[in-house]
């Protein structure tokens, strides 16, 4: 039986980003076992069952396959023959890379490079940019195929990549719509707000490319009613505390941590927000709100413009900008019947564009016409 090979990167306990991906390779996987292919998920640790794997055709395995060391390509293309690997599925990886001629050589039909990346790159011009250009067509050591989250991620892959547009697939992240939420009022008083305040809210990695920092110097010049949470941890925690205290209002904004209900707090606001300053490759914590057909302020960087249409289904503003930013909040603040609408519209928009069985067939297009069917 042929298979589907699926590279990890991190250890099989990593959350976050990669508790997405494994679904995606699970989903997949459920796809191509009603073809008779399996399909295996290789991590560098697996120290402990993946659960966006769990009830799923996908089988998890122990092995490095970051294709950095003479090892780790030898255990690749070991694999590959002994289970018939005939199409591998590489998240964030380079489009050109010499241990891809191993794996072809060892019988891969197929190498496909997922590209989640966020962030700008340079574009290299003169003899760097020609060997760039030069080593992004050479047969074998270069990915049959690259998937792009976004149509920014595509661009990127085009312009500071260099690669050829027809070996581009631009597959945008599905987004789970749910049918039902929980009632916002409950929701609230579960954090401890009081009856009649306002909530804005925010989540994500407090990082400083995030822009939460942003977001509580936008804070003050809120109305007095009004709460902020920014949901999330990471490495600018501290800083973000400090900066919070020092605010005259810094009572009212909230660090509130990890939660694995984030997406349900954060649609349980009033106003939604994505503050992000640098160039996000797609952008989930835009799109959960606007699943919840919440109203969102989001800045313009990155891909999030092809999730926020100014004005139809959200509010766009500059990144590192706080006072638009407080500006937006301020303007769906005072328009309850705005902010309804806009939250409307991105539901509709999201239902129609970025469903889990329309992104699971489109990978399944990709990563597998090299696979027999029975």
């Amino acid at each position: 039986m042929d298979s589907l090979l699926c590279v990890a990167n991190f250890p099989s306990s990593t959350g976050y980003a990669w508790t997405f991906i494994g679904r995606l390779f699970a989903e997949v996987a459920n796809a191509l076992a009603r073809e008779g292919i399996r399909t295996l998920v290789a991590y560098p640790v697996l120290d402990t069952r993946p659960e966006s794997l769990a009830g799923s055709a996908a089988e998890p395995l122990g092995l490095d396959l970051s294709l950095a060391t003479p090892r780790s390509v030898r255990a690749g293309v070991e694999l590959v023959r002994r289970e018939r690997v005939r199409a591998v599925w590489l998240i964030d990886r380079p489009v050109f890379s010499l241990a891809y001629a191993a794996l072809h050589a060892a019988g891969v039909r197929r190498v496909v490079v997922h590209d989640h990346s966020s962030g700008s790159r340079p574009v290299h011009h003169g003899p760097r940019g020609l060997a760039q250009r030069l080593a992004t067509r050479l047969p074998w050591a270069t990915a049959d195929a690259v998937v792009a989250v976004s149509e920014y991620v595509a661009g990127r892959q085009r312009t500071a990549g260099r690669v050829p547009a027809g070996r581009i697939h631009v597959v945008p992240n599905p987004v789970w719509v749910p049918d039902a939420v929980r009632p916002a009022a409950e929701v609230r008083a579960s954090l401890g707000l009081a009856p009649g305040r306002r909530l804005v809210a925010a989540a994500g990695r407090l990082t400083p490319e995030k822009g939460f920092a942003d977001l509580i110097a936008a804070a003050d010049a809120l109305p007095p009613d009004v709460d902020v949470l920014v949901f999330g941890d990471g490495p600018d925690r501290a800083r973000l505390e400090a900066q919070r205290a020092a605010l005259r209002t810094g009572g009212r904004v909230r660090l509130a941590g990890q939660r694995p209900d984030a997406a349900e707090c954060v649609a349980a606001a009033d106003v939604c927000v994505v503050p992000s300053r640098w160039e996000e490759a797609f952008c989930l914590s835009a799109a959960e709100p606007l699943a919840r057909g919440r109203p969102l302020v989001a800045t313009r960087v990155g891909a999030i413009p092809e999730l926020v249409r100014d004005g139809v289904t959200g509010l766009l503003v500059p990144p590192a900008d706080p006072p638009a930013l407080a500006g937006a909040i301020q303007r769906l603040l005072d328009a309850p019947e705005l902010a309804a609408a806009l939250g409307q519209s991105a539901r509709a928009q999201l239902v129609a564009t970025h469903g889990w069985p329309r992104a699971i067939a489109a990978l399944v297009s990709v990563v597998a016409p090299p696979l027999p069917k029975r």
